[in-house]
């Protein structure tokens, strides 16, 4: 047969102390109420015995109670247990009396109650009404209630249990709004670190296969087979470094400039640009035999790397689609940088030579 239990006390393991101290200054120390008539799962001489069936001793507990204490804190609220026994609380015949403690407020305390109902766990005034209820509902005698001693208990309680908190403070609970993001955050962390297991993964997997290469051809072939680039998407962005390198000279100066790099025995008549051929001169960007001067300025020597990085990646063993790509997408320009077409149609170049 069940233990008769007056009091049934929900609350958070992680609010022990509080708990503690409620019983033995305000129900025990206060109001002299035994603590084998006490249930609370977490103080010492009123815990669940050793073996015994934990749902089957809750249930039993609040079915005999007299008044159901709700210990109602952020950590109560974070808990699914103590949620699940606040709504068994108020099926029973018990006195319910929800005890909430800051930041807990009437707003987000969560339970079927008026607010005039719900008591505040560190007021002294909440307090008083309580004892009032326990005195009616356990048939507390006045006699057994010394007004002295209760308001010493009483303060010694709120003091002790307010150090408490200061010393260890509730986690801020989050709003919906925070959780999302952090939830969203959380995934996008735990794609990235998935995505950077797999770059590894694959750049160890290159590292072993370029130990074993023996030219130049397997290097080039394995090192596309790891790339997340395909070979056209590379070519194009060479071109486009190359297309606005050259869009900064006169068409004239690029015609000189293409003369010069695919060596093409060019005659540039060009007095309708006297203009800009002596700017160009001026600067060091051709020389007067109309020859592009790569090596004399920072802008020229730039240029000249860009066009090499594109000619040696025309150069490179390419694969089969790629040519497919390159027809498709340019039908009349040859894939050769010593041809006009290719300059036009490619790179976006106009080209004067007179």
């Amino acid at each position: 047969m069940a233990k008769k239990i007056d009091i049934f006390i929900s609350h958070s393991g992680k609010d022990k102390q509080i708990v503690d101290n409620f019983i033995d200054l305000i129900l025990h120390g206060a109001l002299s109420v035994p603590i084998s008539k006490i249930f609370c799962t977490s103080t010492d001489g009123t815990k669940i015995k050793s073996g015994t069936d934990w749902r089957n001793s809750i249930l039993d507990a609040l079915q005999t109670a007299k008044i159901n204490f709700l210990i109602i804190s952020p950590n109560y609220k974070e808990s699914e247990v103590c949620m699940n026994e606040m709504g068994a609380g108020w099926v029973t015949s018990a006195e319910v009396i929800p005890m909430i403690i800051e930041p807990i407020n009437y707003k987000t305390v969560g339970v079927i109650q008026e607010p005039i109902q719900i008591e505040k766990l560190l007021d002294e005034k909440s307090l008083d009404r309580v004892r009032d209820i326990l005195q009616e509902k356990l048939n507390i005698p006045t006699s057994e209630i010394k007004s002295d001693r209760w308001t010493a208990k009483k303060k010694e309680f709120v003091i002790k249990t307010k150090n408490y908190i200061k010393d260890n403070e509730f986690k801020k609970p989050l709003d919906r709004d925070e959780f999302d993001e952090l939830i969203q955050e959380k995934e996008e962390f735990e794609t990235t670190l998935t995505k950077l297991i797999e770059e590894k993964s694959e750049l160890e997997n290159l590292v072993e296969e370029l130990k074993n290469v023996k030219d130049k051809s397997e290097i080039d072939s394995i090192v596309r087979k790891y790339s997340d680039t395909s070979d056209f998407e590379e070519f194009e962005a060479l071109t486009k470094k190359l297309d606005e390198a050259l869009t900064s000279f006169h068409p004239i100066i690029v015609g000189i400039i293409f003369k010069t790099y695919a060596y093409k025995d060019i005659n540039i008549e060009a007095l309708a640009y006297r203009e800009q051929l002596d700017e160009a001169l001026a600067n060091d960007f051709i020389n007067e035999d109309m020859e592009a001067n790569f090596g004399k300025t920072r802008k020229m020597q730039k240029l000249e790397l860009l066009l090499e990085e594109l000619s040696s990646f025309m150069q490179k063993d390419l694969p089969s689609d790629f040519e497919e790509q390159f027809e498709q997408e340019y039908e009349d320009a040859p894939f050769s940088m010593d041809n006009k077409l290719f300059w036009e149609d490619v790179l976006g170049q106009t080209l004067y030579f007179s």
